[in-house]
């Protein structure tokens, strides 16, 4: 059996661990658009900082694709397949005949307007070389203006802030971490990441960037103008969906699959942030992982052995200037839904249930007591309502809700 894997990120390589799980035998080629091979892509704000050496962030090393016998590709991309063939070609001249077929081409980051961003000084921050360009830039630089106030931004923002720089924040929305929060729990969090030093812009976007030889100027839509050497869009992602768009397989906001993951082409996958399964989740790196571990799966199996992807409720994990936060599920930011809080000037708990008492949704911020236990409660326990009450309290024993 020949398996092809167009990506090699985690959807990608988590699948061909799947594959050669699955079938011992099969020859499995891997294509990734980049020279380097798997890394932690969670981890580059450690590169930005200068924390770590990027060969510390690798997943593995290169002896483990030849020890699983994994032909990985560096730096090649599919140019062209037949489907009718099943052949397909490399950019760089490779030619191969394939049984099953896997998209994991995964996302860039998304690039707002109005900017320039062939204009040095303005960075996505998506892959290891932009990451330790971004590095080297920020050591002669005092200040630095992030788009968005999602996970990555607020990482990145950091680590610029522990270099020395001051660090500007624009959000679109009301609240920072918008996805990841609740308006109380985002409150602590503005609270605790200003005193670190960022400086936040809410309701705000870029109106019009400023530079000849470089960056120099940003100006927002309420008129204010920030003087700064660094422009870092961290505003989301884009699926990279050329590839599928050539086979033509059916694409809404990215490659829809089915509950098998198999697109609208028989034999050929898509796993990973390029992916668009029944539930729409995605853009999450533990999603990814899980999407590839099904993907590759199927492709090696019988018919009959196939898996149907099930998704777990979204999680985030954030430690930033060391606060942690861990958000799952409904957080039911509009507090529609019955819910247990508690709140501290250093803690925010919010646990949320549907009305017959499942566990649909948790924030814990400014502590990890109870993410266990939480997690191991979502979507699999229905809280009483004493203990609804008691979840209420700063000393809540969390060993209770293993015991329901």
């Amino acid at each position: 059996m020949n398996i092809v894997i167009a990506g090699a990120g985690i959807a990608g390589v988590t699948a061909a661990e799947a594959v050669r799980k699955q079938n011992p035998q099969a020859d499995v080629t891997i294509f990734s658009s980049e020279r380097e091979a798997l890394y932690y892509r969670p981890r580059l704000p450690e590169i930005v900082k200068g924390a770590v050496e990027p060969e510390k962030i690798m997943a593995h090393a290169d002896d483990w694709y030849r020890e699983n016998k994994f032909e990985l590709r560096r730096g090649e991309s599919l140019k062209d397949v037949s489907l009718e063939d099943k052949v397909i070609r490399g950019n760089l001249g490779s030619r191969l005949v394939y049984d099953k077929l896997l998209i994991a081409t995964g996302a860039e980051s998304s690039k707002p307007a109005p900017v320039n961003y062939d204009l040095p000084g303005v960075f996505t921050i998506r892959h290891l070389h932009e990451s330790m360009v971004l590095h080297y830039e920020a050591q002669r630089s005092k200040t630095a203006v992030l788009m968005g106030a999602g996970l990555l931004a607020l990482e990145i923002g950091c680590a610029l802030g522990s270099m020395g720089l001051q660090v500007h924040v624009l959000e679109r929305a009301n609240r920072i971490l918008p996805r990841q929060t609740t308006p109380a729990s985002s409150k602590l969090l503005n609270a605790h990441l200003s005193a670190q030093g960022l400086t936040f812009h809410l309701n705000a976007s870029l109106a019009a960037t400023t530079g000849h030889d470089r960056l120099s100027r940003v100006e927002l839509s309420d008129g204010t103008t920030i003087e700064t050497q660094i422009l870092v869009a961290a505003a989301g992602v884009t699926p990279n969906l050329d590839l599928a768009k050539a086979l033509g397989l059916k694409i809404d906001r990215g490659i829809v699959v089915d509950d098998y993951l198999e697109t609208s082409v028989p034999g050929v996958y898509a796993a990973g942030d390029c992916a668009q399964t029944p539930d729409g989740a995605g853009g999450l790196w533990t999603i990814a992982r899980a999407e590839g571990l099904v993907a590759g799966h199927n492709m090696a199996c019988a018919p009959e052995e196939r898996k149907k992807y099930v998704a777990a409720p979204p999680s985030s994990t954030l430690k930033v200037a060391g606060l942690d936060l861990v958000a799952a599920g409904d957080l039911d930011p509009d507090d529609k839904r019955d819910s247990a809080v508690f709140e501290s000037d250093k803690i925010y708990r919010k646990v949320v249930v549907d009305a017959d008492g499942l566990m649909i949704g948790y924030t814990n911020l400014g502590t990890t007591k109870g993410n266990r236990e939480l997690a191991a409660a979502l979507g699999a326990k229905r809280l009483p309502a004493d203990v609804l009450q008691a979840l209420k309290t700063e000393d809540f024993d969390f060993a209770r809700l293993g015991s329901l």
